[in-house]
């Protein structure tokens, strides 16, 4: 298999890269950030899990899903920590919905009650959801 170097070198350019650590925008072969100065290198060791808890602060929301949507498949307990946090903050009705039924996969006593405290949502889409997925679990 063979890429023609300019075909890379345009698709390089079309391609965003972010630093881990601080999600600003960096170049493709940098080995520190800029920015923060956090060590790409550091990031190259971290587990697949790991990787996918940074993601969850992604600048891309569709990227930010994609994690949310793993760490639940993996059952990530050290992802719940991370997903409360999220649920502190998130406006957007699709990530908390992910979110919500990651933790249910992951199964922990404190992702239920992670669930649970958003019974409380001022949205009523959320709270309609908490108690879908609160029922489900407790029928298990």
């Amino acid at each position: 298999f063979h890429v023609c170097r300019s075909t890379l070198t345009s698709h390089l350019m079309t391609t965003r890269f972010f630093c881990p650590n601080c999600w600003e925008e960096i170049g493709p072969q940098a080995a520190r950030c800029p920015y923060c100065g956090y060590s790409m290198s550091d990031y190259d060791s971290c587990s697949f899990e790991e990787k996918l808890i940074y993601a969850l602060r992604h600048p891309v929301r569709e990227n930010r899903m994609m994690a949310v949507q793993l760490l639940g498949e993996m059952k990530s307990e050290k992802a719940v920590t991370a997903f409360a946090s999220i649920l502190e903050s998130e406006k957007d009705f699709y990530v908390i919905r992910e979110v919500i039924n990651s933790l249910k996969k992951t199964g922990t006593p404190e992702g239920i009650r992670l669930i649970q405290k958003q019974g409380s949502h001022p949205s009523k889409l959320v709270r309609k959801l908490v108690r879908q997925v609160i029922g489900a679990h407790n029928e298990q």
